[in-house]
């Protein structure tokens, strides 16, 4: 994937120097990578490609504010929920094939959103909790829905005595700058036999590397981290977990979301985007799988 040309560097410092203080692959804590398409680099140890480290999570927490779920990322995160928890059903539906119900009590969720996975969810738990960055999803998620969400980034709340026995990370830890801290405070506050459920795409899939820079989940900085199945295993091993379950996940989407990603966001054409809502088919889910958005459920040790 790397062309002959492009330089090899390494990302600590070109003379490693013993005061040097660059970023260090989260998935296998390497300190040196290349140059790939993109601007990424890609570690050399393990092969997980992230974008250089030019913001941190406070500042890429910015992002994801109300016109994030609305009319920027997504056409509209609220009016595509049955979608959404559609897929969360099928998430969940998998999950609970290696869930004890007497052992898996309680849940959390890192970058819960608009709560549309913890409203699914919180019957089946005795504690249904959830954390995420931006205000308008969680207030969303408190008011609207009931559900016992913070609005705060996880590095800096306190969890003290505070324990869970599933953890779940659907499409999020692609968008945080230091992904491994986060795994690492969460196996802090889990016991031997918790579970940790991830969604990401998956950097090695055959869509990722024939489509390169036009892959539909290349962009960073939002997507900072590209991990494949390796890459992801490597990190969850580094905190105390092995991998139970890793597998690529289909998903559905309604028509209005894919006309919008596909013609909108890509080519500014509103009037395809038009056309299913004057059908009233816009909502009609289509279920879709390329083989490149992996699904990876690990156990603490």
């Amino acid at each position: 994937m790397t062309p002959a040309d492009q330089p090899s560097v390494d990302v600590i410092g070109a003379a490693n120097a013993p005061n040097s203080s660059g970023p260090r692959c989260v998935a296998c804590d390497s300190s040196s990578g290349d140059a790939i398409f993109g601007g990424l680099l890609r570690c050399r140890q393990c092969g997980h490609a992230f974008a250089p480290p030019e913001s941190t999570d406070q500042e890429l927490a910015a992002i994801y504010t109300e016109s994030y779920f609305k009319g920027e990322e997504y056409h509209d995160y609220v009016s595509d929920k049955g979608v959404a928890q559609r897929n969360f059903r099928s998430r969940l539906r998998v999950l609970k094939s290696f869930m004890d119900p007497a052992r898996h009590r309680r849940l959390f969720e890192v970058g819960c959103a608009y709560g549309f996975f913890l409203e699914v969810a919180k019957d089946r738990f005795d504690s249904a909790q959830g954390i995420d960055v931006s205000a308008a999803a969680v207030s969303h998620a408190k008011t609207r829905l009931g559900l016992d969400a913070t609005c705060a980034d996880l590095l800096q709340y306190d969890l003290a005595g505070r324990e869970f026995d599933v953890a779940c990370m659907w499409d999020t830890i692609e968008h945080l700058a230091r992904p491994d801290l986060y795994i690492a405070k969460l196996a802090d506050h889990m016991r031997t036999g918790a579970l940790i459920a991830i969604t990401t795409g998956d950097f090695a899939s055959l869509n990722a590397r024939l489509r390169r820079t036009k892959w539909r989940l290349m962009h960073p900085p939002s997507h900072a981290h590209y991990f494949s199945i390796a890459s992801m295993t490597t990190m969850l091993d580094r905190f105390g977990f092995d991998v139970i379950y890793a597998r690529h996940c289909g998903f559905y989407r309604s028509l209005r979301s894919m006309a919008y990603g596909v013609f909108v966001q890509k080519h500014g054409d509103t009037r395809a985007l038009d056309l299913p809502g004057r059908l009233g088919v816009g909502g009609w889910p289509l279920y879709l799988n390329f083989y490149d958005i992996m699904y990876v459920i690990a156990r603490k040790r």
